[in-house]
This record gives C-alpha cells, structure tokens and sequence, in this order.
C-alpha cells in the first residue's frame, strides 16, 4: 500500500536494515556515554588551567559532534552500511511540512506549560547553566557559532545517532514505544540540564514518532533544526536586549 508516496506497507519499520546486535548496540551506547561524560570531565578540569571557559564549551560542544560523527562513519565502514540503512530516506517536502510545523507547535506549547509550572514552584534556570553561558553576551560571532552548532550540526549528526541508529536498533528488541522511551531519555540524560529534562525528553518522543510516520531522518532533522534554532534566535534577542 502506498503511504503519502513514500511506498512503505503500513507495518513497515523504520529501523536499519542492518539492525545492531547486543554487542554492537551496548558498544554504541557506551562510547556515546564515554564520549560526553569525557569530554565534560576533559573541559571542567581545562577550565581549572586555562580562563577561558566560553572557549572551552564551545570547544567540548564541537567535539562533541565531531565524536559523533566519527562513531557514526565507523559505523558505516565496519558495517557497510548506506546511508539508507541509518534512515536518510527521501520524503516528499509537501508531505511532512505541515506536519513538522504543527509538531513543532505542539512542543512549544509543551515548553510554555512546563516553564509556568516551574516558575509557580518559584523555580528559575541556574546562571551557571551550560547554555545560558553560550548564549551570553551574544555578537555576530557567537550568534554564527550557535546557528551552526544548534540549527545543523547537532540535527544532522544526532538524529542520525539517537534516531537512525540507537532508536532503530532497540526496537528490534524491545518494540517501538519502549524504544522510543529509552532513545528519547537518553537523549534528554545526555544534555546535562536536569530543570530541561521533560521537554527534552517530549521533543526526543515527537522526533522519534516523525521518524517512525515517515521512515525517514528528513523530518526528524527538520523538526530538530527548527526547534534549535528558533530557541538560539529567541536567547540571542533576550540576551541583547
């Protein structure tokens, strides 16, 4: 049965073609873990030796990505794998546009609710916070630096990971909810920012469900880049003014 074009049976699955085995899958999820608990712990004692903290977090921030996308092409290599078998699969842009956009909305209104009821308990964001400082004192410069790291960098590269590779081989084991509950707390885990953690986790749901609906990582990464990057335009404006 043709499904928006996409020619998938209803039943088909999203996950790679050439799923991991437990091996491979607790591999993959340990070197994810290593890769940023290490560079945390690499950054918070550098920031002990040299002043420069914002350059230090943007230093880890690219690293990061950079480990990623190593662990990602490995992957491909050993595998022989195409870029298929981690989700990139062609979708129809009139298909998942309105979509996307009212997903989005969704998880705005997901964010609003979340950040009223903190502010009722009299909770507000640390100062301290990651993101707070990279979004601080905001130029040209580091606004670039943003867009680049939130908007393309990260969509590509975790989507890739946390949908197409870890979300699509643990639903060969565990089913497609349980799956999508264990990619998307990871993928929220991982941030670091405990108050973020529930709209993360929300957002890592919605990106799995995209991913699932359209057997593809287009409209994952779509949804991913636009959340991103309206939230790194709305901290630069805040920050500015």
């Amino acid at each position: 049965m043709d499904n928006n074009g996409l020619n998938l049976t209803d039943g088909e699955s999203p996950r790679c073609d050439r799923k991991l085995n437990w091996v491979d899958l607790a591999l993959v999820l340990g070197g994810v873990i290593g890769i940023y608990v290490g560079l945390a712990f690499g950054t918070f004692w550098l920031m002990d030796l040299w002043p420069h903290e914002r350059v230090l977090m943007y230093l880890n921030a690219f690293l990061t990505q950079l480990s990623f996308a190593l662990l990602i092409y490995f992957l491909k290599r050993v595998r022989r794998w195409t870029w298929a078998d981690f989700g990139w699969r062609d979708v129809p842009m009139r298909v998942i546009f309105s979509k996307v956009l009212g997903l989005y909305a969704l998880t705005w209104v997901v964010n609003i609710c979340y950040a009223i009821a903190l502010f009722n308990y009299g909770f507000t964001p640390p100062e301290t916070d990651v993101y707070s400082k990279l979004l601080g004192d905001v130029t040209g410069y580091t606004l670039i630096l943003n867009l680049l790291l939130a908007g393309i960098l990260a969509p590509l590269v975790e989507e890739t990971l946390f949908r197409g590779v870890i979300f699509g081989s643990l639903q060969a084991y565990f089913g497609k909810w349980t799956a999508a509950v264990i990619s998307a707390t990871i993928f929220s885990a991982l941030h670091f920012q405990a108050y973020g953690f529930f709209p993360r986790f929300v957002l890592g749901m919605v990106l799995v469900y995209l991913y699932d609906r359209y057997k593809s990582l287009y409209p994952s990464v779509g949804l991913h880049a636009l959340n991103n990057i309206v939230a790194t335009l709305i901290a630069a404006k805040i920050m500015i003014e």
